[in-house]
């Protein structure tokens, strides 16, 4: 493509630059050349640009006197590609360039293009050989900028780089210490001591020199000490009632934990007050931070999540907010509990490959409530049912702020479906749609709904004939005896001496906690990097919300789905052959809503459970 892209050049009138005698050079001449090829950068003819300064490169760098302008020139056909949206090509150009050690201040630029591009195309390892292997490389890109490369680095990628460059340099230094924490979480101990004395022979900066220190220091497996974890909430102003129950929730997982691990870190509580205002949340991180905290619980807002995860000195410190909602773009090691939206998408989907792979029923509607926020549900569950070839036979949509929706479900009923998806926000939800798909037609069909049909609220309210064999998909079970919410709630009202009910707040900050708790122990450092490396892997870990799984790049807290069926008024074990049996009698029984006659159910129900077949029913 490149070749291609410079004969276009050559043709629309560039030739290429003739080598000319040492003794000839026509540095003014040479100089008018580059001026070209620079001017169609600056003009937007960027194919034109790379092809020129490739050419005058070629033509320019084995003479002693054109050498600087050579340069340039590759340095003009990187950026050209760059702007072309060739990052692999710029990097080459780069690199080469970089080889030649440049004059400073076009080695510089040109080594800040290069890691940035290499970033961008997940060539980490380059980048930070790149800047190891310049001089004045740590200060062209910044120690912090070092970490944040070698912190996406696994052990596999950072062992070259250890081997290549020696721990004598702070540069090298911030790649061995980060190789060090891993060994630990890896279970590699005493590599990972060797590692850190060696690093404390050189010259390492301040953090890696407190990680070598504490690795090295260990006499046996690491996984005790003293470990700090901040917490920023509302302890006054308008939302303290929030944040001394989500302090309660927090205070109760330290305590469990505690309990649960009598040799594990010795955790120490930092409580820092918002005063419910979104704009003290930088302040009170970089204050937190200076008390060497391994993580932050908090804050509470979006956006003094959003503030707090951008004020943070040490980008690799765990922030976990269990109230946020999602970050578009996450900065590292920040995490959320509380996306209804994102948690809503997950359970509908589930629920839709659930219904496909399992059911087997064909026909598919969906009933919407507007403006309840379960748009991308809905759209999650339709899209998944597309995948699976199921046939959408209708898609209506009510508003929940009228008291019937008649029109909408009758029209859904007359398509004959085998499954309705007909998901609600809430309880109050639940308690105005349920009954009215039953009345007006919709009672001979599975209806699939959302975590909103399992609400104690909604169950204690509804009638079974509303409920019953309805199939939902929960991420936390909180009517079932003996789950981890019904501990939980034990626990809390026996700690504090109050009734929690239906308030899910301290649950998550439990939550929020118990994951900084399980990254301390599976990290066994007490080290911010250490934990963030942790949570990244990707672990599942038993919270009292549901089954927690943190992922890298995303700032959403994902929950596993468990899909149950509704029998009397209970989740229970989604039942296949329980359901499609079900739906097999009541389309054989008459009509609810039809005079009694002299139909004999009892045969019917005997003849409809011989056709019930292993595909489904119609």
């Amino acid at each position: 493509m490149l070749l291609a892209a410079a004969g276009c050049a050559f043709i629309a009138g560039n030739p290429p630059i003739e080598t000319s005698a040492p003794s000839a050079v026509d540095a003014e001449g040479a100089a008018a050349a580059l001026r070209l090829a620079e001017a169609d950068y600056e003009q937007g003819r960027f194919a034109e640009a790379a092809a020129r300064g490739d050419s005058l490169d070629a033509a320019w760098r084995q003479v002693e006197p054109l050498r600087a302008l050579a340069d340039r020139a590759l340095s003009v056909a990187g950026r050209a590609l760059e702007a072309q949206e060739l990052p692999g090509a710029a990097a080459d150009r780069y690199g080469a360039l970089l080889a030649r050690a440049p004059a400073a201040p076009l080695e510089t630029a040109i080594l800040e293009r290069l890691v940035r591009v290499l970033g961008d195309t997940s060539r980490e390892p380059e980048a930070v050989a790149a800047i190891l292997s310049t001089p004045g490389g740590l200060e062209t890109v910044g120690a912090e900028g070092l970490r944040r490369l070698t912190s996406t680095l696994t052990v596999g990628e950072l062992r070259p780089l250890a081997e290549a460059f020696p721990p004598e340099t702070a540069g090298a230094a911030v790649v061995h210490a980060q190789l060090a924490r891993l060994l630990v979480i890896e279970g590699e101990g005493d590599e990972a001591r060797r590692l850190a004395a060696r690093i404390l022979e050189g010259q390492p900066a301040e953090p890696e020199r407190v990680t070598a220190d504490m690795i090295a220091g260990a006499e046996t497996d690491l996984g005790s000490g003293g470990a700090r974890i901040g917490a920023i909430l509302p302890l006054t102003g308008d939302l303290s009632e929030v944040g001394q129950v989500l302090r309660e929730g927090i205070e109760l997982a330290v305590e469990r934990y505690r309990v649960e691990r009598p040799a594990g870190f010795d955790v120490e509580l930092i409580f820092l007050d918002d005063a419910s205002d979104p704009e003290n949340a930088a302040d009170l991180v970089r204050s937190l931070e200076g008390r060497d905290v391994v993580a932050i619980v908090g804050p509470l807002r979006a956006e003094s999540f959003a503030a707090a995860s951008r004020a943070r000195l040490n980008p690799r410190l765990p922030i976990v907010s269990p109230t946020a909602t999602e970050v578009l773009r996450p900065a590292p090691a920040s995490y959320t509990l509380y996306d209804a939206g994102t948690r809503a998408s997950d359970v509908a989907e589930e629920l839709a490959r659930w219904t496909m792979e399992e059911l087997r029923l064909p026909r598919v509607a969906v009933l919407e409530p507007d403006g309840v926020g379960l748009g991308d549900a809905v759209t999650a569950f339709t899209r998944t049912v597309r995948e699976y070839d199921g046939l959408l036979v209708g898609h209506e949509r009510y508003d929940p702020g009228l008291t019937t929706f008649q029109g909408p479900i009758e029209v859904i009923a007359a398509s004959e479906p085998d499954v309705v998806f007909a998901p609600a926000a809430s309880a109050s939800g639940v308690l105005a749609v349920a009954p009215q798909l039953f009345y007006y037609g919709l009672y001979n069909v599975i209806v699939i709904g959302s975590e909103a049909w399992a609400e104690p609220a909604a169950l204690r309210r509804l009638e079974r004939f509303a409920t019953d064999h309805r199939v939902i998909g929960l991420a936390t079970d909180r009517v079932s005896p003996g789950t981890p919410w019904r501990r939980f709630v034990a626990d809390y009202e026996r700690r504090y001496r109050k009734t929690l009910r239906d308030n899910i707040m301290p649950a998550l900050a439990h939550d929020a906690t118990l994951l900084v708790l399980s990254a301390l122990d599976g990290a066994r450092l007490p080290i911010p990097a250490a934990l963030a490396a942790y949570l990244e892997s990707g672990p599942e870990i038993e919270g009292v919300t549901g089954r927690l799984r943190p992922e890298a790049g995303r700032s959403v807290v994902r929950r596993s789905t468990e899909v149950r069926m509704l029998v009397d008024g209970s989740p229970v074990e989604a039942d296949r052959e329980e359901l499609l049996t079900w739906l097999a009698e009541v389309r054989a029984a008459p009509s609810p809503f039809a005079p009694r006659d002299s139909l004999r159910v009892d045969t019917l129900r005997t003849e409809s459970r011989r056709r019930v077949g292993a595909t489904g029913v119609r």
